[in-house]
């Protein structure tokens, strides 16, 4: 429980926390004259998917009105104190494979409500969906946000929140319309065939969604095989972009990486993705001595 973390590390029983921190949390031990809390650019990638197979979220439009509907910007300001960069792909711009000059989804209510009506959806009408959510009270928070943002465009979303083992058994078998989930630690785009291909749908891989699209198998096929590496970054490129117009997922944000640790420890690094290979470089009390 973050809670009890952050009471463990003021009270000395442990010294470094890394993520899993609330932004009142983490604006708390920022208070704290013996804690130090370091913030870096993270890379894990935020997203909604969708259920394809489902008769109301497989319609482009229903998507596409979600991803009109959602103010992205507003969220990450608010809920998340402004710690991450919007999301336009799995990969940061950073990246050799990223697509650096894709169109981010625009919040724009009248187009939602204009798409939904195009699919039969209204005030005497509205569309109604479940938005699955683990049972974390941070995640829960923000699934209440996009409830009401969906509100305003006459979308009513149903909350379920579930412990971690049922949230996750439920969308690996495809038992969802709308979850929310981060995709951690991805470094290479083999994570476009194990997230995206129709041969990868679970329990062969993480296509959740059940995304078939003959032109995205097309294209990681063709990635997949090409030995430039500048040829198969214009193909994962071409893929991103077909991803974006489809939406299997609606991107969201990469969440930067924060750490908070006592006096006394030195030389901890944040990683990109959370990782915590800095430990290997930590130094205790400033002594020199490495911490294994």
């Amino acid at each position: 429980d973050p809670n009890v973390r952050v009471m463990k590390l003021l009270r000395g029983e442990i010294d470094l926390l890394q993520n899993d921190l609330s932004p009142e949390l983490i604006g708390y031990l920022r208070g704290r004259d013996e804690v130090r809390v370091e913030r870096a650019p993270g890379v894990n990638f935020s997203y909604l998917g969708f259920n394809l197979e489902d008769p109301v979220t497989g319609l482009p439009q229903v998507r596409q009105a979600l991803a009109h509907a959602i103010d992205r910007e507003e969220i990450l300001r608010y809920l998340f104190q402004g710690d991450g960069r919007l999301a336009t792909g799995l990969f940061p711009p950073e990246h050799w494979a990223a697509s650096r000059d894709l169109p981010t989804p625009i919040f724009d209510p009248d187009r939602a409500r204009a798409l939904l009506a195009e699919v039969g959806y209204g005030p005497e009408r509205p569309l109604r969906l479940s938005y699955k959510t683990s049972s974390d009270p941070f995640r829960i928070r923000f699934a209440t946000i996009i409830q009401a943002q969906l509100a305003r465009v006459g979308i009513e979303a149903r909350i379920q929140s579930y412990d971690w083992g049922t949230f996750f058994g439920d969308i690996k078998a495809g038992r969802f319309q709308l979850y929310g989930l981060t995709w951690v630690g991805i470094r290479t785009p083999d994570i476009f065939r194990y997230a995206f291909a129709s041969t990868s749908i679970p329990p062969d891989g993480a296509n959740r969604g059940r995304y078939r699209s003959p032109r995205a198998d097309s294209l990681i096929a063709q990635a997949r095989a090409e030995p430039d590496l500048r040829l198969q970054a214009n193909l994962y490129r071409e893929l991103a972009s077909l991803l974006l117009e489809e939406l299997p997922y609606i991107p969201l944000w990469y969440e930067d990486q924060v750490c908070a640790t006592r006096e006394g420890v030195a030389g901890y690094t944040l990683a990109p993705d959370g990782n915590f290979d800095g430990l290997d470089a930590v130094e205790w009390g400033g002594l020199g001595a490495s911490a294994h």
